[in-house]
């Protein structure tokens, strides 16, 4: 059976948070989000316990990261692009392109479905 892939940012979010439940999620800072990083609006997404929380491409390819509150649960209202300054500045280039190169790699398996 032939799926059509659709991206992240073209899914409704499915994690029952009260602000994107349903909803295609293109914020990830809204006050009062409770979304997990496995719903099916986050985008490819880098656990990196080291440094406390996530890292991740939003929809126009910027590096975010995300705190962790407990394991699978976020605290949205601190998330941040990474951009000069941020304490992840410095490897941001590095991660954002193994993150965009992963997602190219894995979309051919995808599409096989």
């Amino acid at each position: 059976m032939h799926r059509t892939y659709r991206s992240p940012y073209e899914r409704p979010c499915d994690c029952r948070c009260p602000i994107h439940d349903g909803q295609p999620r293109a914020v990830y800072n809204d006050p009062g989000c409770h979304c997990l990083a496995t719903c099916a609006s986050q985008p490819m997404t880098l656990l990196a316990p080291q440094i406390g929380g996530a890292l991740f491409l939003n929809w126009h390819g910027t590096l975010w990261f995300v705190p962790a509150l407990e394991p699978g649960h976020w605290d949205w209202r601190y998330a941040t692009p990474v951009d000069l300054g941020h304490p992840v500045d410095p490897a941001a280039d590095l991660i954002a392109d193994f993150l965009h190169q992963t997602h190219e790699g894995l979309l051919p398996l995808i599409h096989r479905m």
